[in-house]
């Protein structure tokens, strides 16, 4: 028997309207509410994949959105895009050729162009693209890390503070903020169903990235970026760029962030001209005030077991992903099992586009967006100096990993020694 798909529509939409009035943190929302005669004029800057994907949820969130103008630093990802949101919303698409925008200065033009903005692109461009719509009165989506270093997060804290001010609303892609169980979970934990919680674990062991070969005439920057998995200033590294969710997790159940890391990690796969900078393994130890740790390790390696997830080790149970908690003796005392839940990804959507047309509650995620971003940085200062790094020094460290005044042509600092390798961070070693 087909099920029927208004009465699964409806179904859903109350489930997460239930959910969202029990767990305070989550606006209430409901789709059928945003359907009304006032339009948003959305813009994506960053049309690859993860920007491609938060269009068609927020074009599912509301037929009041209507995707007005679109950037990218490559003609195939904003073609591939437009043609992909094309041809499954016509009548929400309106972005004509002039409104379809190209090169470094791309974000510009397509925040002045709309009201609310999904910005996706690697995350070392994120402060500057923050800032720049939320000085010019925009609401925004963002992708996580929010910033690969100090100065990055000092200006996101700055942006998030003036976009309250501004009551403009903000969305941060952690979208496990939005899981239905999780939150379910996470408020028996607070709640003292595991008892105190001893240690914490993450997990994000996974292959390693795509590589984009390098082509004729190709600028330095422009591999770069077509390879923004394998640089720390454009992606942050592992913990920053994937393990993210996990930690924000953890920060979230411990209702705190660390004080300080250490770690060790390296490149055991990872070699050569082929795969930038970035560490293929790492390990932190991070501390939180009450002397709780809090351990992570991540991976990328092909042909090894993978895993994403947490274990949470409470003193009477434990809790992890698979949205459980059991006992010591291992018998199960609670699971969540409802299959039918939307996504965590479209209710984050669902909360930016309602709170956008007034509907419903502002929302401005931009605090834990950028304490658990500024958590991953530090992980990665321990793991690539081989010291111990206090949170302080972290947030007031002005190393600037992020290249300033970008051009295709300029020389890269961080350019290919003689034989086409990349300087790689050496635990003790100073960079010169």
């Amino acid at each position: 028997m087909k099920t029927n798909p208004r009465r699964k529509f409806i179904k859903q939409t109350s489930k997460t309207v239930a959910a969202s009035m029990v767990f305070s943190h989550l606006p209430a929302f409901s789709n059928a509410n945003v359907l009304g005669q006032q339009k948003i004029k959305l813009g994506l800057v960053g049309c690859g994949g993860r920007g491609t994907g938060a269009i068609f949820q927020a074009l599912t969130a509301s037929k009041s959105v209507q995707l007005v103008a679109m950037g990218d630093v490559f003609q195939h990802e904003l073609d591939n895009s437009f043609q992909r949101v094309s041809n499954d919303f016509t009548s929400q698409v309106d972005v004509p050729r002039e409104r379809q925008f190209l090169g470094l200065e791309a974000y510009k033009h397509v925040i002045d162009e709309c009201d609310a903005v999904i910005l996706a692109t690697p995350p070392g461009f994120r402060p500057e693209h923050f800032e720049y719509a939320i000085a010019s009165g925009k609401h925004v989506f963002m992708e996580k890390p929010l910033a690969v270093d100090g100065p990055g997060y000092r200006k996101i804290i700055e942006v998030g503070k003036a976009a309250t001010e501004k009551k403009l609303n903000v969305v941060v892609g952690l979208q496990s903020r939005y899981e239905i169980a999780l939150n379910e979970m996470v408020a028996k934990i607070h709640a003292g169903d595991i008892g105190d919680v001893l240690s914490m674990d993450v997990y994000y062991n996974v292959g390693i990235a795509t590589v984009h070969p390098r082509k004729p005439n190709q600028t330095e920057l422009e591999y770069q970026i077509s390879n923004w998995h394998y640089f720390n200033w454009l992606w942050g590294g592992q913990l920053a760029g994937q393990a993210i969710h996990q930690i924000d997790v953890v920060n979230w159940i411990k209702q705190d962030y660390p004080i300080k890391a250490s770690g060790m990690g390296g490149r055991a796969v990872l070699n050569g001209p082929d795969h930038g900078e970035i560490f293929d393994h790492h390990y932190v130890e991070y501390e939180y005030a009450d002397g709780t740790k809090f351990h992570v390790q991540c991976r990328q390696m092909d042909n090894c077991t993978n895993r994403m997830g947490f274990n949470i080790q409470g003193s009477k149970a434990r809790a992890d992903e698979r949205f459980q908690i059991v006992d010591l003796k291992g018998n199960s005392l609670w699971r969540y099992r409802d299959k039918d839940d939307p996504s965590s990804s479209q209710i984050e959507q669902d909360v930016f586009v309602g709170a956008v047309l007034g509907d419903k509650p502002y929302v401005n995620n931009t605090e834990y967006g950028a304490e658990s971003t500024m958590t991953t940085i530090m992980g990665r200062m321990a793991i690539e100096s081989g010291k111990i790094i206090e949170l302080e020094d972290a947030k007031a460290s002005n190393l600037s990993i992020v290249p300033s005044e970008l051009s295709w042509d300029m020389k890269m600092p961080n350019a290919p020694l003689e034989d086409g390798n990349y300087v790689i961070p050496k635990p003790g070693i100073p960079v010169l």
